[in-house]
Formats: C-alpha cells, structure tokens, sequence
C-alpha cells in the first residue's frame, strides 16, 4: 500500500469511527483542562493499530497518549513518522456536532510529504503529496487567486488563553471572519477555496502535519507569524510545544503577515 492510499484510508478509518460513536461519549478533562472523549481514544487506536501492522518501521506522533508504544519504531529510527490527530474539533463533537476532522500526515527528514484530511461535515476527504497538488475527493483543487474584498474571509482560532494581537482586531473590523471549531477544517478549508486564510496562534504538530502540506500543493503559503517557513522541524524534539501559523493565498498571506508585522 502506497503512503498516500494509506493516509486517505486512515483518514477515512478515524472519521467514521468517530461518527459511530457520536452522541454516544462521556467528555473528560486532560491535564491542560482540554477535552478528551472516549472516541478520541478508540479512534487513534484503530488508526494506530493499521499503521504498526502495515509500517512497523515508521515511527508516530499524536495527540493522545500511546497504550503500546512498543509496536512502532522510535522517532529517532525511524525514516518515516506518521502524525495524527484522531478527532480534531472535539469540543464540537462532544456536543453532537459533525464539524470535526481526522487528519493524518507522514513526514520524511521532518517534513509533510503526504497528508489527508477526513472532513466529517461533509464527507469529503483531502489529501495532497508532495509535489503532485493536492485534491479532494480526487478533484484538483487550488487557494483563492482573488477575492472580492467585501467577501474576504479570515479563519480565526480561539484566543481564551492569550490576549489578541490589535492586528487581528483589525481584521475583524474589515474583513469576514469565521471558526469552525477544528483547526484541521480551517486548513483544509484554506486549501480548497473556501476562504482566503486562516491564523492560528496556538497550534500544535498534529494539527499542522496533513493541513499545512494541503495549502502548499493547492499553491498557498504556510509560515509562523515572523514569515518563516515551519519545516524541516526537529520533530524527535517535539514535546508538544505551540506553533503559531498564517496560511492563505499568496496575496493574502503577505497582506496580513504584514499587519503582523506592524502590530
């Protein structure tokens, strides 16, 4: 099985899963006081159980603790490194919500060479490969190349833990905003045309892994908010640190990694 049939499939697997179980888990609280559901777990051990079966020589990294880590190679031997995020959008999913996602990305030297992502409101699935675009449900697709500015839409995480940079006030004062409750989907979404960019002060590896790899093949632009490409990353280092992101088509991107810039 090829890395990009496996990641759609994965991604497809844990989508599922997770939909079978919803409505049905009880939501408890990690140490950092987010939430985890049961279908958080049992959908990375499914997803998890197919890749030490068909890639014991690849290592892992994901969001939730690993019950049998000694089934996958250590990060620090291994080629290639699945990252996955097994229900990106709990909060939503805890309540009933089909507005979530499953991602999977594989990286090789710490950098996404495939990733797909099962977007649950739709059924759809994206997937992209380095160097071969990125497509969903097997159709091409592109970044905005242009946007009529009265229609311009900025995806926008949450900021309970941090204060909001003035810029991205501004933002809100000019342009359409929206958050969908999963990172994943603002990438993914991002990607496909849906809306024009998207700014994430605190993301984390799995989050980025699939959606980051999506925008660059769809012809967009990925960096932290100081401009500088994310990868290559040192991920046997990785201990869950955030990662602040602006991605967006090329035009939009530089237009408010600029106002970043100036805040």
């Amino acid at each position: 099985m090829d890395l990009l049939s496996a990641a759609r499939d994965l991604a497809q697997l844990g989508g599922n899963t997770a939909r079978a179980l919803l409505g049905s888990v009880s939501v408890e609280r990690k140490q950092d006081n987010t939430p985890v559901t049961e279908a958080d777990h049992r959908v990375q051990a499914a997803m998890l159980a197919v890749i030490a079966q068909c890639f014991p020589t690849h290592s892992i990294i994901v969001e939730e603790s690993v019950p049998h880590p000694e089934r996958h190679t250590a990060i620090r031997s291994a080629e290639y490194c699945w990252v996955i995020d097994p229900v990106d959008g709990t909060r939503n999913f805890a309540r009933g919500s089909t507005m979530y996602a499953t991602s999977v990305g594989v990286l090789l030297a710490g950098e996404p060479i495939v990733g797909a992502i099962y977007d649950a409101s739709t059924g759809r699935t994206y997937s992209a490969v380095r160097g071969g675009g990125a497509y969903c449900d097997g159709q091409p697709i592109r970044v905005t190349s242009h946007a009529n500015p009265a229609d311009t839409t900025v995806l926008l995480s949450s900021f309970r833990r941090r204060p909001m940079e003035k810029a991205v006030a501004g933002w809100m004062n000019q342009l359409l905003y929206r958050n969908l409750g999963s990172l994943c989907l603002h990438l993914a979404w991002v990607a496909a045309g849906y809306a024009d960019a998207a700014y994430a002060p605190e993301c984390k590896l799995w989050d980025l892994a699939a959606g980051s790899l999506l925008i660059e093949e769809a012809g967009g632009v990925v960096t932290d908010v100081a401009g500088q490409r994310i990868w290559p990353m040192e991920i046997n280092a990785y201990r869950g640190e955030d990662i602040p992101i602006l991605v967006g088509a090329p035009a939009m991107h530089e237009q408010l990694l600029e106002s970043l810039r100036n805040d």
